[in-house]
């Protein structure tokens, strides 16, 4: 999804200036205005290789781990303590570094690889019901949301016949509710999430393009 993400706002010219700011950031990653996701992991994958405790033979060289000398004949208890202490500080460094506010977090944890995010701060499935509702708002040129607006949401997941968005977007009306129903305002909840949902997009956009995610 944070592939998605990039590539929508390097699509999207409001994007430019954060884009312009974090170019270092995304260097790695190239143009992704007109390459398919499965063609670019192929050549990226390794931008989000797992960083884990291991013994190494060679020091690495990603801003996401730090190289210690363990003594062996010290105290297993006296060595935890002093990883802990200096993890700690290095996670600290680390997320200034990144600009994130460690107040905010819930954890200092980094995540995996140079390009990384928490899980537990993302709802997958979630996110992915409204970036695909999102596509379809860019797709219609940013239209009012509204019952109309909801209805071609509920047909184009519909036509996604392998798609489980046909059946995930309980939220959304089916097409039968459309023709019971004629007005906003009987739609008035459904249009209220929506608005939100879209809103959330675009905040995340804003995130990524300054090189954060989500």
């Amino acid at each position: 999804m944070w592939f998605e993400c990039l590539q929508i706002c390097q699509s999207d010219p409001q994007y430019s200036g954060n884009l312009k700011r974090s170019k270092g950031f995304y260097e790695e990653w190239g143009n992704l205005t007109t390459i398919k996701f499965d063609d670019w992991w192929k050549d990226h994958k390794y931008l989000f290789d797992e960083v884990m405790v291991k013994e190494v033979s060679k020091v690495s060289h990603s801003p996401n781990t730090i190289v210690l000398s363990i003594p062996l004949n010290e105290n297993v208890s006296t060595i935890i303590k002093d990883v802990k202490r200096i993890v700690e500080q290095k996670q600290s460094v680390r997320l200034d570094e990144l600009g994130e506010d460690q107040n905010s977090r819930k954890s200092k944890s980094l995540g995996i690889g140079k390009y990384s995010f928490t899980q537990k701060e993302i709802k997958g499935l979630f996110h992915y019901q409204n970036l695909e509702m999102y596509k379809i708002f860019l797709q219609l040129g940013r239209p009012p949301i509204n019952r109309n607006f909801l209805m071609k949401v509920r047909k184009s997941f519909d036509a996604r016949v392998r798609s489980q968005l046909r059946r995930t977007m309980v939220n959304l009306p089916q097409m039968s509710d459309f023709e019971r129903y004629k007005t906003n305002g009987d739609f008035e909840d459904v249009i209220r999430s929506v608005r939100r949902s879209i809103k959330g997009v675009e905040k995340t956009l804003t995130n990524v393009s300054k090189g954060r995610f989500p």
